[in-house]
């Protein structure tokens, strides 16, 4: 799954658990609204069964208690009791203008809804019938009668019309997230593109044109200036290489004449050193340059790490390393048979830039040593040097995704920079990882991980 399909899925998930979050607290509002108006409504009836049991017939008289006297008069209601043959034998607060006997007909069509617009409802008394009534127009009636069949497809109608429009919902949500998806897919993969420092174009056309004519623009534009600097850099270290040689040459030449004062041939050292100094610095920022932009393709060969080290120990050994600096290569049997596939001239530059570092940063010297072992499948190399080391502000900055060529120390000048940089970039061309630490009791400790190819 792509990026571009994981955002969607993402996406079209979130939505998803919105909508059902949304159904849910709409379900939950409802619920208690519902339960809320009915705990503060009042009950347009009054409770008659307990109201009949307040109303008392003992040797044919007929009482009320004081407490029925007193919810009527609090609901504005009424009350009368009627014998079995219709006649009303008791009645309290009833109204003047309704007859004091009725008919049978006439009991049945009010016990169930109004008594001349009085709305009524009955209980049944020892004493005959009791009758509660109230006001004209305070209470609405209504009667609703329907078969079995009826009530089912009142159900599952609206359950079938909810999961419809749910169903819909989901169609056009997705409708529009699939056509949301066409229109932004190029825009992230366009996106993915620059980031690899390659040239986007996206079609001009579709909802989001202006956006994609922007992002090749933008694109267009960084291709130019990453290829001016890059171009700037390779030009600068081919123009630089003439002056450099004659300056090297000429420096050389002072230094071993004999017939020169010594303090002459040691200032022609002194700057045929600094010109060294100057040449592999601009040849770290070439090569860092290359391999910033791809621009140098990796020729890997199946390589025993531990002849590499040799190999990198003996040249700064033969090249005339101070006397001060002591290199020292640490390897079992074990790391003997370990082979590894990279860049040999990358690995080189990798392994001769820890060395000067340590070299470099440290002028009263210090003894450096290589240690190659083995962590499962991967080949650890170590570089450790019994130097200065490094302060824990800086050692964070080393330890950093990308280290600045201008990274300092605490008096403010150059430390560990391009050629550490090259080094981690070297290290991420072999798919390697790469920790900086202190030593200890001192020193600078660099531990490098390259995948194990094979066994010998």
């Amino acid at each position: 799954m792509t990026a571009v399909q994981r955002f969607f899925r993402k996406y079209f998930l979130s939505t998803m658990g919105i909508l059902l979050l949304f159904l849910v607290v709409n379900v939950v509002l409802g619920c208690v609204i519902v339960i809320t108006a009915a705990n503060n409504s009042e009950d347009s009836r009054l409770p008659i069964r307990k109201l009949a049991g307040m109303v008392t017939a003992t040797d044919g008289k007929i009482t009320a208690t004081q407490e029925f006297s007193d919810t009527l008069a609090k609901n504005n209601a009424w009350a009368m009791l009627l014998n079995d043959s219709g006649t009303v034998i008791w009645d309290e607060r009833m109204p003047d203008d309704l007859p004091r006997s009725y008919t049978v007909t006439q009991i049945a069509q009010f016990s169930r809804w109004y008594l001349q617009d009085y709305p009524v409802y009955v209980w049944e008394h020892p004493a005959g019938l009791f009758v509660i009534g109230y006001p004209k127009d305070s209470i609405v009636k209504y009667a609703y009668s329907t078969s079995a069949e009826a009530v089912v497809a009142e159900i599952v109608g609206p359950a079938i019309l909810f999961a419809a429009n749910i169903l819909l919902m989901l169609i056009l949500f997705w409708r529009n997230t699939h056509k949301v998806e066409k229109a932004v897919k190029p825009i992230l993969t366009g996106i993915g593109t620059m980031a690899q420092g390659k040239l986007v174009v996206l079609p001009k056309r579709g909802e989001l044109a202006e956006i994609n004519t922007e992002l090749n623009r933008a694109g267009e534009q960084l291709q130019k200036k990453d290829l001016a600097r890059s171009e700037w850099i390779n030009g600068i270290s081919h123009d630089i290489r003439t002056p450099l040689s004659i300056i090297l040459g000429y420096a050389g030449e002072i230094e071993d004449d004999n017939t020169l004062p010594s303090e002459t041939q040691t200032q022609a050292g002194m700057i045929r050193r600094q010109a060294e100094k100057l040449r592999r610095l601009v040849a770290d920022l070439n090569l860092a340059s290359k391999l910033e932009y791809s621009m140098q393709p990796a020729t890997k060969t199946l390589i025993s790490p531990v002849e590499l080290a040799r190999q990198v120990m003996s040249d700064f050994i033969n090249n005339g390393l101070k006397k001060r600096f002591a290199l020292e290569l640490r390897a079992d049997a074990a790391a003997e048979k370990i082979i590894i596939e990279g860049d040999n001239a990358l690995l080189v530059r990798m392994l001769e830039n820890l060395i000067q570092n340590s070299v470099s940063h440290n002028p009263d010297g210090c003894n450096i040593s290589i240690t190659v072992g083995a962590d499962e499948n991967t080949c650890m190399i170590k570089v450790e040097d019994t130097g200065s080391g490094v302060s824990e502000p800086l050692l964070k900055k080393l330890n950093q995704a990308e280290i600045s060529p201008s990274t300092q120390n605490e008096k403010g000048e150059a430390a560990h920079g391009m050629g550490l940089k090259l080094v981690k970039q070297i290290t991420k061309v072999h798919q390697g990882k790469i920790i900086f630490s202190n030593a200890y009791p001192h020193g600078l400790t660099v531990i490098i991980g390259l995948p194990i190819h094979n066994r010998i």
